[in-house]
Parts: C-alpha cells; structure tokens; sequence
C-alpha cells in the first residue's frame, strides 16, 4: 500500500503551473516536479522540490529530465525515473 504523500502544487511567474511529489527513499530522486512548459524532472531537495522560479528551465546536478514533452506515457516515465535510480 502507498502511503500518502503532500502534492505542492504552485503557480509560478506568467501564470505556469508547477507540482512536485515527494518519493520515498530509494527511488531514484527525492521528488518528482511536473512543470507545463518543461515536462517531468527529478529534484534535488524533498524540501523544495520547485525551486525558485528563474523562468529558465532547471539545470545542475540532481536534475534530470525523464521525457520528452510534457505528457509523457507513464510507462516511459517510470523507465526513465528506474534508469535514474540505477545510476545513483
């Protein structure tokens, strides 16, 4: 059974919608941010999984983009986030 988990769902500047939903420990990354101009990402902190807004798309260490587009197929998005977590 999954436990439950806070969503952060944020508007960000322009009006663009962002959420971030935490992950459990050994899943790859500490959460999981969805952003409509950017797509599906990991972050680097279960804290402030969003970040601040710079209006660019995200980059560093800890980041990284799991499809392309910003709907992916569930499936690829979780074979993306699973690649992710072997590397780690």
């Amino acid at each position: 059974m999954a436990e439950p988990v806070q969503v952060e769902v944020r508007q960000l500047a322009g009006g663009h919608l962002a959420a971030a939903v935490p992950l459990a420990a050994g899943q790859g990354a500490p959460a999981l941010v969805w952003d409509e101009r950017f797509g599906w990402r990991t972050a680097t902190s279960r804290r402030h999984p969003i970040g601040k807004d710079a209006g660019t798309r995200p980059e560093g260490e800890g980041i990284h983009y799991l499809a392309s587009g910003t709907h992916p197929d569930p499936e690829v998005l979780i074979g993306s986030l699973a690649k992710v977590g072997a590397q780690r």
